[in-house]
């Protein structure tokens, strides 16, 4: 464990190996007023993302950020068990009907999925929202790494996992609240900086020639150092309470959006693809990442909650599947766990590395018509090895067993 010192905050750090991109904005963020007296904890699966660390976790005080939450509030992955039909050749007909019933990539429903009704649109209070385009969004996919996937365990069940957000809903949210936290944070540079200018020619008008060729230089710099950074504008009080108000919406959003997949899918291919009996340990349940807890009042940006005895689910990759635990609800990782296996690529760098032949050979014995050239970013070589983050996360969560991929699907 790495632990980062800022004047605010300090940050633990769950993995030595770190890249400089990530420390530093680790640094940034103690260093900011937005963490004063929280607990940030960082998750083994870290990398750096545009305005916030992937795998952050931090308790939230009286300011919130929307930027470290994110544009995808609520993302996550739901687990179904299934009963596949015996006798059925079932792969290439699970694929025809996921083709032709869950819209992916950019494409909506041409209409609202009936689970809407369970999602309180209507009580958002952020005044910019599509709503025809939000209420046809439900039941969608999306792409870049959200998937549909089959897969099976040590005992021969099955799980069908789904890996969907917010769609663009939670885009509209996050993008109106923090344009509003850059707003009010260009609005207080400004008077700081008008404070200061008005500050000097008092002086100038007290000083002489030679005392004020002192002055101008501090001015100058003073003023730089308010240039204006947004990524952590913050909102608080009225304006605070408005945007975790949405983004709960929002998270219901995403859980009923994973849930109409899940339905859909099932319906499409009933008496051959069914809901299979559950038992302890083998139960649906859904595992969020991109959210703020209300009750705890811990953020979770690419992490999830691993409380005590809590059944969670972390993706690995294409190839390796999906680790099923337990949460230990370990109190120095914000009873938290990584989302996901962390990024050593990035999506430039992937592209640039990986071939498509090396991604194919990495699939063999998996079904997927979505191994291509623009998913190649979902290949394995671009995560961190399943056994390095076995080690990492034993001491936040149980592994129970490692589900196995034989289907995998993917918006290009």
């Amino acid at each position: 464990m790495l632990t980062l010192e800022g004047k605010y905050s300090s940050a633990k750090i769950f993995i030595e190996r770190i890249e400089q991109d990530a420390i530093d904005q680790i640094f940034k963020l103690c260093n900011h007023l937005i963490s004063q007296d929280s607990n940030i904890a960082i998750m083994p699966n870290i990398h750096i993302n545009k305005s916030s660390t992937v795998g952050i976790t931090m308790t939230i005080m009286d300011k919130v950020v929307p930027n470290l939450v994110g544009i995808d509030i609520g993302c996550g992955v739901r687990v179904q068990p299934i009963k596949i039909a015996k006798g059925f050749d079932w792969i290439n007909e699970f694929d025809k009907k996921l083709r032709v019933t869950i819209p992916s990539g950019n494409k909506i429903r041409n209409k609202a999925h009936k689970f809407i009704k369970e999602v309180p649109l209507c009580n958002l209070k952020c005044p910019v929202i599509d709503f025809a385009s939000t209420e046809f969004s439900l039941g969608t996919l999306g792409a870049d790494n959200h998937y549909v996937e089959v897969s099976y365990d040590e005992l021969g069940r099955y799980y069908l996992t789904v890996h969907s957000g917010s769609r663009n809903l939670s885009c509209q949210i996050t993008k109106y609240y923090q344009s509003i936290a850059n707003e009010m944070l260009k609005s207080d540079n400004n008077k700081k900086i008008r404070a200061t200018e008005l500050t000097l020619k008092k002086l100038q008008s007290e000083q002489s020639d030679l005392e004020l060729i002192g002055l101008k230089q501090p001015k100058r710099k003073y003023i730089e150092d308010l240039k204006i950074d947004t990524d952590l504008a913050y909102l608080d009080s009225t304006l605070m309470d408005d945007y975790l108000h949405d983004m709960n919406i929002v998270t219901e959003f995403a859980y009923w959006n994973r849930k109409a997949i899940i339905y859909d899918i099932v319906k499409s291919l009933k008496d051959r693809v069914n809901f299979a009996y559950e038992e302890n340990g083998y139960e649906s349940f859904d595992t969020i990442h991109n959210y703020i807890d209300l009750e705890t009042n811990i953020l979770r940006k690419g992490a999830i909650s691993a409380n005590k005895d809590e059944l969670l689910i972390i993706p690995l990759n294409m190839r390796d599947g999906s680790i099923i635990a337990v949460g230990k609800g370990n109190a120095d990782w914000n009873y938290s766990a990584p989302h996901g296996a962390g990024r050593i690529m990035n999506h430039t760098m992937s592209k640039q590395t990986l071939t498509l032949s090396m991604f194919k050979k990495s699939m063999r014995g998996i079904h997927s018509t979505s191994i291509c050239s623009e998913n190649i970013n979902g290949c394995c070589f671009v995560y961190q090895d399943i056994h390095e983050i076995i080690d990492n996360i034993k001491d936040t969560v149980e592994i129970l067993r490692i589900i196995k991929p034989i289907y995998n699907f993917k918006a290009k």
